[in-house]
């Protein structure tokens, strides 16, 4: 059915996001363009192994965007604002410029339909400068009447297995997080993210014009490390980071703890996004699927 259309730009695709989107719109029969600095980087060709027509560029490059921008029907958009592992000031002004211009081109382009992932929380005034950054690429896309789906997905369930992956102290599972052991949290599973921007590319009619939040569970701290302990067979012990050592180590990353420990995110309608997606995660189907491990 989706061969029908024009393929889907994947911009980001080689990133946890767009690799997932790529996955995701490849099941649902969509033919994709994966949008690549190198088409011989491992990420990249496991993109194409898995059906993905590669097409290579730069975000600087307006010419190489607009030639991968030929004949598309729709353009996924996934920007990152890391500088190697830090959030600098110089990578948040570059992805809102990129993110401009990507959709300057996808308005000249006609492209019907572009899904940005943007953030939960934009839009709340919280003086932080990467989500103001996403904040300015979601009016400038308004502004050029772009046919388009924002998708504001909140923390990764997948940190879980990373940045913020607990540690073990004794018999205890120890989570350590710049949050309140007991304020609500919403997570989502990364691979869902790209199921849903599937999902959405499917229904254009319903989706475009539209802001979604996305989560697939909210849990407080506390509850989450119940979930990840009884995987590992361990006791819960739940740690507050002090904001102010997380802003000793990025200071865009502390300011965030810092403006929602106190202006708590508009929560995700998750019952409506179950009904729209039934398989997305909550936190412990994430550890079953993944097959966790500490």
């Amino acid at each position: 059915m989706n061969a029908e259309h024009g393929p889907i730009l994947v911009i980001g695709a080689t990133g946890r996001q767009g690799s997932a989107t790529v996955t995701a719109l490849l099941e649902k029969g969509w033919p994709v363009k994966a949008f690549v600095r190198d088409p011989e980087a491992p990420k990249a060709r496991a993109l194409r192994d898995a059906g993905a027509e590669l097409t290579v560029g730069d975000l600087d490059d307006e010419d190489s965007l607009r030639t991968a921008m030929d004949g598309v029907h729709g353009i996924f958009l996934m920007l990152t604002m890391m500088d190697g592992v830090h959030i600098s000031l110089e990578a948040v002004a570059a992805e809102e410029r990129r993110g401009k211009a990507v959709a300057d081109l996808a308005a000249k382009a006609g492209v019907a339909h572009l899904v940005y992932s943007s953030l939960n929380g934009v839009g709340m005034g919280s003086g932080i400068e990467y989500y103001d950054a996403k904040e300015h690429i979601e009016d400038h896309i308004r502004a050029l009447g772009l046919p388009a789906t924002m998708l504001r997905p909140v923390s990764f369930m997948d940190n879980f297995a990373t940045y913020s992956k607990p540690t073990r102290d004794g018999d205890n599972l120890v989570l350590a997080l710049a949050v309140p052991p007991d304020a609500p949290m919403p997570l989502i599973a990364i691979e869902d993210i790209g199921r849903y921007a599937a999902l959405v590319f499917d229904r254009p009619a319903e989706y475009i014009g539209r802001v979604v939040g996305l989560a697939g569970d909210i849990l407080t701290p506390r509850q989450i490390a119940e979930t990840l302990a009884r995987a590992a067979g361990l006791t819960p012990r739940v740690v507050q980071v002090p904001v102010e050592q997380i802003r000793a180590f990025d200071e865009q990353v502390g300011k965030m703890f810092a403006f929602f420990n106190t202006h708590p995110t508009p929560a995700a309608d998750v019952p409506a996004l179950r009904a729209a997606l039934p398989e997305l995660m909550t936190l412990e189907d994430w550890v079953r699927h993944t097959d966790w491990k500490l």
